[in-house]
């Protein structure tokens, strides 16, 4: 009577185990095929948006304040760096 309830209670505990184990690799199944969806969709958007966008040219204009100090401003079109 033991062996065969220490048969069962391993059958249970080796059934149990595979059920956690194809849930979890269900589970990184499912979030890599979501990642790779995100993933096409990028490269599929950047080939429909066309070309590369060019980089952005950042021009630099020296200021004089009422000091007589240089102030020199850069300007790239997103946002001004002015160094005193």
């Amino acid at each position: 009577m033991r062996s065969i309830r220490s048969f069962f209670l391993t059958l249970a505990g080796l059934t149990l185990v595979a059920i956690v184990a194809l849930f979890t690799a269900s589970i990184g199944i499912a979030i890599a095929g979501a990642v790779s969806v995100l993933l096409f969709g990028q490269w599929l958007s950047s080939l429909l948006a066309g070309h590369e966008r060019e980089p952005v040219r950042a021009y630099a204009r020296t200021h004089r304040t009422q000091d007589g100090r240089p102030v020199r401003v850069w300007n790239d079109g997103k946002g001004t760096i002015i160094d005193m």
